[in-house]
Parts: C-alpha cells; structure tokens; sequence
C-alpha cells in the first residue's frame, strides 16, 4: 500500500513538472514495493525514467527504463506501460541523436496502444514519430501523422495540452521549411493552448520556441521577453534541455544585437550545462558557436579547439550539415594560421559535404515530384472509372460531364507543374520563362505540319517547355558567364542534356516520359556533331528532332549580349542552311511556314499591347503543393550554384572541377603538373583507366555509368588523396599527381585496393588499368606525362594477359 501511495504522489508531482520531488517519490516507491510486485516496480522506473529524461539525466534514464523494461512479462497484459517505456526510452535515444533507432523504438508502440485502444498513447506516440520525421527531412511522412495526432487531441480527447503540443510540431516543421511567418502564428496559438491547459513543462518549450522564431525573423524586442520566460520556467521546473536550448537562443540574440561578451557567457552557460547532462546536440552547437566567435575575436587556437570538437561530436551524430559549417569554419581559422594546405582540405570538404546534400534534396525533391505526378494521374484514371460506372446506371450525360472536368484539373494541374519547373530552369538566364513557352508552342506546330495528332502535338508543346531543366545543374559562374566559355567551360555547359533527363526519369507519366527524351536529345546533330551521345540521322528521336529547330529559331530571333536578334527571314534562311548538317530536312522543310505563321502572330499579340494570348493558360489556379516544393528545390539550386561559383573563384588559378565527380580537370593537372616540376623538382604520375564503362552506359544506362565514375573518383580519393591529388583528365580516364618518389610496386597495391571497392556487384566486370610515369626522369611536360602514361597502360595490361 505504501510503495503505491509512493508511485501515486510521483506521478502527480511529475504531472505538476516537480521533477525533484517526484523522483524521490519514485524512489521510495521501487524501494518500498515487495519482490511479488514487480509491475508495480517496473511503472515506478518508468517514471523516473521520464523524470530524469526531462532533467536531462540521459544514462540513468535509460537505465531506469531498460529495467523496467526488463520486468514486464512477455504476455499483453502489460501492453500499456510497455507501450509507455518504448515510448520513453525513444525519447532518451532522440536526445542522444541515435533518429533512426528511435524511431524504430516508437513504431514498435504504435500497435500496442492501437490494440489497447489508447487514444492518448497513440496521439502522443504519432506525435513523437512526427518530430522524428521532421529532423529527418521527411515533411510529408511529419504531417500526415501530426494531423492524425491533432485530429485525435482535439475531437476525441479535448486536450488542450495535447494540441499545444502537436501545434509545436507543426510550427518546427514551418520553421525549418523557411516559412518563419506562420511557424510564429502557430506557436502563439500553441501557447493560447498552454495558458488554459496548465502545463508548465509544455509552456516553458512554446515560449522557448517562440522566441527563438521571432528571433529568425529579426523581431528582437519580442523574442527578448519570451526568452527571459523560458529560462525562468525552465530552470523553476528543473527542465535542463529546456534551459540548454534557451541559453543557446539568448547566446544568439546577445550576438546579433551587438552584446558579443554576453553572447559568449550564454554559450558557455550552455556548453557547461550540455557537459554537464550529456547532450550530445548541445555540446555540437554550443562549441560551433564559441568556435564562431572566437573566430571573430582572432582567438584562433581557442577557435580551432573549439571547432575540432564540433566537427567530431557531427561525425559521431552523423549530422552533415554541421560537418559542412565546422570545415567550412576550421577552412578559415587555417587560412588565418597561414596552414593553407590543412585549410584547402577543409574547404574541399565542407564542399563536397554541401554537394552530397544538395544531390540527395534535389534527387528527394524529384522523386516526390514523380510520384505525386504519377499519383495525380492514378487518381483521376480511378475518378475516370467510377464516374463512368456511374454514367451506365444513371445520368451518363452528367457523369461524362465530369470526366471531363476531372481530366481538365489532371491537364492544368500537369501543365502547371511544368511550366514552373520550366521557369525554375530558365530562372538564371531568362527570368520571364517565355522562351520555354515559345519553343514549346514551336515545337507543337512543326509536329502537327509533320501530320502528328493533335493530342501527340499538344504533348509534345508541353514536354518542350522542359528541355533546358538540366540548366539547374550547372553553376551560375558558367551560366551566366558573359564572355566566350573555355573549353572546360562548355564541357561542364554540355551536361545539362543529361541532368534534365536524370531529373525526368522514371516516371510512368507519357508527359514526363516525353519531356526526358526531349531533355536528352535536343542537341543531337543531323550529321552526328552534337552531344551528349553523338546520335546522327534518325538515332536521334523525332521529338528532340523538332525541339531542335524550335530552340535555335527561337534563339536566333531574341537578343542576346553577344548579337542583336535576328529577323524572320533571316532566321529562316540560317535553318534552311543548316538542314543535313544540324537539322533533320523533313523538319525543316514543313517548320518554315509553320514558324513564319507563329512569328505573325506573335508580332499581332505584341501590336496589341500585350492582352493574354488565347492559348496561353492563365495564372490564376491556386498553386499546388507541387509547386511549393519546386520554387524550394530552385532556391537551393540557386544557393548551392553560387557557393560553387563562389568557390570556384576563390580557387582561382587551381584550374577547374569537373562537374561530374568533383576531382580537377585535366586544366587543373596541366597546371598542377607544371607547379611540381618547377618547385619540387620531381614526383610520380599514377594513370588510370575505367575499363568497362562504356558497357555499364550501354547495359545499365547513363544514370548507373555516372554512378560508376563517382565511385571510382571517390575510391582514387581516399587511396591516394591523403598524399597527392586525383584527376579526371578524360572520359574513362584518370591521373593521380604525388610528389617525391613512390616505392616499387606502391602504386600497384593502391590500385588493386581500389578495385577490390569499386568493381563489385554491377560494377563487377569493370577494370582498372595501371600505368606509373616518374618525373622529371621519364617526361618533362604534362602532355608528355599523359601520353606516356597511357601507353604504360596499355603495357602493364598486355602483360598481364
């Protein structure tokens, strides 16, 4: 009877957020319960696992509830307070930054409390799952289930508290999307919520998290006061990670109102209290921002201690974007040190991390964009079929009247998500989108002169609008380079055929099916001169075939900074030029009058004033969720573009990147290759060949093939990068720079090494050649090295044979 009195006054304590007085409540209770009450014991440590997660006590929580865990019987008799230690201990790995094991931990009690009926477990489990979603970037998968969390709190419970805390979430989720504006307006109705539910715990985290929204947003006199509250709240009710996370918040705000000393004793406050509780994620943040001002101070040594240590707690948690800041500031302590070489490492580093995340946003993005598209379209296909069902057995007039309204959204809401993700790529270079608009409308006449259907031409109008969506890869310092593009230059300019029909893949769409093909051959020749595949005749598609001669019309006829635009006439006759060489002669003999037509009309609609064109669609839908996410993958494009400009820039003279796996170029190894023999005087030249990967193109695609050659690059790399550097100076082909000498048979074992990590699975017949070239002895000149190099290639392969 007493051990249960004990467990009763803790719980209602811990309910009041007493976190003291509760866990010595606790703990009376586990000693007073006899050794036959071991459910009773086992409720009490889960409690006090709750308790000391709260208190921030992380290894003893998640003692208390592995033992408590430990006592329940295997039987569903104890589904509830199992259900409620899974639910704890996922809290604890949470805040341990172990993601994914606890959102493992948590989908284990998900059934328990759907069996039990426990719509309060279940709303707060879905609600956890939804914040463990959102710190893993998975958006959709976050509101679906904190919609279903909040359905539940405010229809079947009533619970004020528990909206409060599924609006949290959802302002977190607004927060980090950018959408600051409503992350503030939802979490000043979650603390509405809080000051008629009475929770203290719950009111300290939604002032906490208004603060530190209104401090995103510049409004520094409101963010102070709720700041100030937070840490009173929390440190009157004993919450730890509560006080952590506002100490780090006031650290900021100090910082941007200029207070820079009161800034520091913030973060140390905080960096003190992590340590002291074992918070992982605070302990990162907290010496990533001492690190930074200590920076900006000129306390390099202290910087760089501190950043060290951040960059290794990111590591351990395996938080990239971290990782990516503390390189990119180590790169700036080392710089000021004058340790350029550790520096340039750093910053190629927090480069390459910025890329890996940008390709897995940008390829996250596309795939969401896929599908979605491809649901809309199993949508309407299901709408189709049971309207016309209904059609046989009542009004079929009525009914097809519909189909027709359903497959009129599905077309407006299909266009629409083109169009702007057309304009997303003509973004940097033509900020109205009416160039994909003409080449589309081009494109779609030329096809119906060929004798193409209506409906296989208007497609086709509509596919062409995405021809130069491959643009969004490539960065604004090529881009939008006024000046004529070296020849690197125009090789990194002549990928974006392949990224639009990466970006396009996979789709079970016609549209988009379409639209990759267009993307991939559009700058195919007639006489076989184009790229990227050198396709000749009729190898080359006939979609792309027309877009062709539509996007080099509409080209001709516009100004650009380098030529005035060209008249019709003469637009035409420099087509008809080219027909047999650049152009197909079947298209061009139908595009001329169709062309001519299109540019009549376009001048009529110019004399006109300007009115909306009859078969321009207007702008006034509603935006749907798709294209949210395109206008939010385009800024990061844009942003990850200009830091690779920026980059680019700052490395000046080191030559160029290639821009499909990152390594130098075959510029930046001439000029390296000069740098070492002028001031080291001597070195080695490892050559080497990717055998096979013309096969890998041919069998598994061009998407596997790029795949390959980032792997092997990332391979060469970790082989040989911590000594030298890594070249792709050609299509297969790549070049190793070491300076000083190379013990015999040194390069052989590091080769055999790299292939033993590449050549596996689909890459399994895949070879790697070896040739080795020591300079000044065997070659003088960087062309020399190369040409030498290949030739020992092919030596040391027919050798092997």
């Amino acid at each position: 009877m007493q051990a249960r009195s004990a467990l009763l006054l803790g719980q209602a304590h811990l309910a009041g957020a007493s976190l003291a007085e509760a866990l010595t409540a606790l703990e009376q209770a586990v000693t007073l319960a006899s050794p036959d009450q071991p459910a009773l014991q086992a409720e009490a440590e889960a409690e006090m696992g709750k308790a000391r997660l709260l208190m921030g006590d992380l290894e003893q929580a998640r003692a208390d509830l592995e033992r408590a865990r430990g006592r329940l019987p295997v039987t569903g008799d104890a589904d509830t307070l199992r259900a409620f230690v899974l639910n704890q201990l996922a809290g604890v790995l949470y805040t341990q930054g172990a993601m994914t094991e606890a959102l493992h931990t948590l989908e284990q009690a998900l059934p328990l409390w759907e069996r039990l009926g426990d719509l309060r477990g279940l709303a707060n489990g879905l609600t956890n799952v939804g914040n463990i979603n959102i710190d893993l970037g998975e958006y959709h998968a976050a509101a679906e289930g904190l919609a279903r969390a909040y359905r539940i709190y405010q229809v079947d419970l009533q619970d004020l508290n528990g909206e409060a805390k599924v609006l949290l979430s959802l302002a977190d989720m607004h927060q980090r999307q950018g959408n600051v504006d409503e992350a503030i307006r939802i979490n000043q109705d979650a603390l509405t919520a809080t000051e008629h539910g009475g929770n203290l715990l719950l009111r300290a985290t939604t002032t906490l998290n208004l603060g530190s929204n209104l401090l995103t947003a510049g409004r520094h006199a409101e963010a102070a006061p709720h700041l100030a509250e937070a840490l009173r709240l929390s440190r009157h009710i004993g919450y730890r990670e509560g006080e952590l996370f506002t100490l780090d918040s006031l650290g900021t705000l100090h910082e941007q109102e200029g207070d820079v000393d009161a800034a520091r004793t913030a973060h140390e406050a905080a960096l003190s209290l992590a340590l002291e509780i074992g918070h992982a994620a605070g302990e990162l943040n907290a010496t990533r921002q001492l690190g930074r001002l200590d920076l900006l101070a000129g306390q390099v040594d202290t910087a760089r201690a501190h950043l060290e240590r951040s960059l290794h707690l990111a590591e351990e948690m395996q938080a990239p974007r971290e990782q990516a800041e503390a390189h990119q500031l180590l790169a700036e302590v080392l710089e000021r040190t004058g340790a350029l070489a550790e520096a340039i490492t750093h910053l190629r580093a927090s480069h390459r991390i910025e890329r890996e995340l940008f390709n897995e946003e940008r390829d996250r993005q596309t795939r969401e964009l896929t599908v979605r598209f491809d649901v809309q379209r199993a949508r309407h296909e299901a709408d189709v079929y049971r309207l016309r069902t209904e059609a046989e057995q009542q009004a079929r007039a009525t009914a097809e009247a519909l189909v027709q309204e359903r497959t009129a959204d599905l077309e407006r809401a299909q266009y629409e998500i083109v169009t702007r993700l057309a304009m997303a790529a003509e973004y940097r270079d033509d900020t109205t989108g009416e160039h994909t608009w003409r080449v589309g409308r081009a494109a779609a006449s030329i096809a119906r002169a060929l004798g193409w259907a209506p409906e296989r031409a208007e497609l086709l109008g509509i596919a062409a609008r995405l021809h130069d969506v491959g643009k969004i890869g490539i960065p604004d310092a090529v881009l939008l380079k006024r000046d004529r593009l070296t020849k690197a230059e125009f090789a990194q300019m002549q990928l974006h055929p392949l990224i639009g029909a990466q970006i396009l893949s996979g789709s079970q769409s016609p549209l988009l099916q379409l639209a990759e093909e267009v993307a991939l051959s559009h700058h195919e020749r007639w006489d076989g001169g184009g790229y990227p595949r050198g396709l000749a005749g009729d190898e080359i598609p006939l979609s792309g075939r027309i877009v062709a001669v539509a996007d080099v019309f509409d080209a001709l006829m516009q100004v650009r900074p380098y030529k005035r635009a060209w008249s019709v006439d003469e637009a035409l006759a420099e087509l008809q030029a080219q027909s047999g060489q650049h152009f197909d002669p079947a298209v061009v003999a139908v595009a001329s009058e169709a062309l001519r037509t299109l540019s009549a009309e376009e001048e009529a609609f110019r004399a006109s004033g300007g009115a909306r064109r009859p078969d321009m669609p207007g702008r006034a839908w509603p935006a749907p969720p798709e294209l949210e996410a395109l206008l939010q993958e385009r800024r990061l494009v844009v942003d990850v573009a200009r830091r690779e400009a920026a980059v680019a820039a700052a490395r000046g003279a080191e030559g160029q990147a290639d821009a499909l796996t990152g390594l130098g170029d075959r510029a930046a190894f001439e000029l390296d290759a000069h740098r070492l023999l002028m001031v080291e005087g001597q070195g080695v030249l490892v050559s080497l060949a990717l055998e096979g990967l013309k096969d890998v193109n041919h069998q598994l695609g061009q998407v596997r093939g790029d795949l390959l050659l980032r792997t092997f690059a990332e391979a060469a790399e970790a082989e040989f990068g911590p000594r030298g550097r890594v070249y792709r100076v050609g299509g297969d082909a790549f070049a190793v720079l070491l300076p000083g000498t190379l013990p015999e048979g040194a390069a052989q074992a590091r080769v055999a090494a790299l292939a033993a990590r590449v050549c596996v699975g689909d890459f399994a017949r895949a070879q790697v050649k070896v040739g080795v070239v020591p300079f000044p002895e065997d070659a003088a000149s960087p062309e020399a090295l190369l040409h030498l190099g290949r030739a020992r290639r092919e030596d040391t392969a027919r050798a092997a044979e």
